[in-house]
């Protein structure tokens, strides 16, 4: 079994205002190691509405890095990129 520890979590918009939401997760020895993203779902019956986040992609975070920080720096990098060239 593999145990992930959500470390951060990151809100990055685009150009309209829509957010992305990234958690960035730890494995066992703290290194960022997964960034789950999700988009923000509207829903709506009749005068009830609502929001959702869903999943919509993963990211892998590279475990080369020697340091906790340097991942977690190199996880923050790859979900900037990811929202840059993100489209619906």
């Amino acid at each position: 079994m593999t145990m992930l520890e959500q470390i951060k979590v990151l809100y990055l918009n685009d150009e309209q205002g829509e957010f992305l939401k990234y958690d960035i997760l730890a494995d066992q020895t703290g290194r960022a190691a997964l960034v789950l993203v999700h988009i923000s779902l509207q829903h709506q019956i009749g005068q009830l509405s609502w929001a959702v986040w869903t999943k919509v992609d993963e990211l892998s975070v590279p475990l080369a890095e020697e340091t906790p920080e340097a991942a977690l720096r190199l996880a923050v990098a790859a979900c900037v990129d990811h929202r840059a060239s993100w489209q619906k």
